[in-house]
């Protein structure tokens, strides 16, 4: 995809994503169940969908390693605090230069900011899960997606961007340029505050 149209995408799901909160609550009653599997057998959306189900990649994050002793602020995750859980399949190795292995599942919650500090109103959930080669090659093979429950009628409701949806594409401009780059995620007691 060209810059400027890869560019024109980010800056709408920029906007949209800056204006999200969510929730790790139960979904609304009969939500659509996930179309298809994913490359680890976990499900997955059908390639563009946005239709709102339950969290289904990640949905077990609780039983995941925690990554941050406290929620840190995250500019590049609308200006929230986030917590970052992953996977045993990719824990040992997520902090590390190794290669991230296939089925590794990266889940990272959110809280509105209220006046410097995590406020009690959650923010969207964020995953990633690394697929195998093939799936997104230009992306490194990673699946993303945004879960946000109650999301504002102003956004249409509940939502659930993943996939190969174009509203993932935000995710997608921020990770392939610095992800793992920085030197490996820190307690989050060690940022800068």
């Amino acid at each position: 995809m060209p810059y400027a149209a890869r560019m024109k995408l980010s800056a709408i799901g920029l906007a949209a994503v800056l204006g999200c909160g969510g929730t790790h609550a139960a979904t609304p009653a009969e939500p659509k169940p996930a179309d298809t599997t994913g490359a680890t057998g976990t499900a997955a959306a059908v390639p563009g969908d946005s239709t709102y189900a339950p969290l289904d990649v990640g949905a077990d994050y609780l039983t995941y390693r925690k990554f941050t002793d406290a929620p840190f602020l995250s500019a590049a995750h609308g200006n929230r605090w986030v917590d970052v859980y992953v996977n045993p399949i990719g824990a040992d190795v997520y902090t590390t230069t190794d290669d991230i292995p296939v089925g590794t599942i990266v889940v990272k919650t959110s809280w509105i900011d209220a006046g410097g500090a995590p406020g009690t109103e959650p923010g969207p959930i964020f995953v990633m899960e690394k697929r195998a080669p093939g799936y997104a090659p230009d992306h490194g093979d990673w699946y993303m997606a945004i879960h946000w429950a109650t999301a504002p009628k102003s956004f249409g409701g509940p939502l659930y961007w993943r996939g190969t949806s174009p509203k993932v594409e935000y995710c997608y401009d921020c990770h392939d340029g610095y992800d793992r780059g920085l030197g490996g995620l820190v307690p989050s007691s060690q940022l800068p505050r």
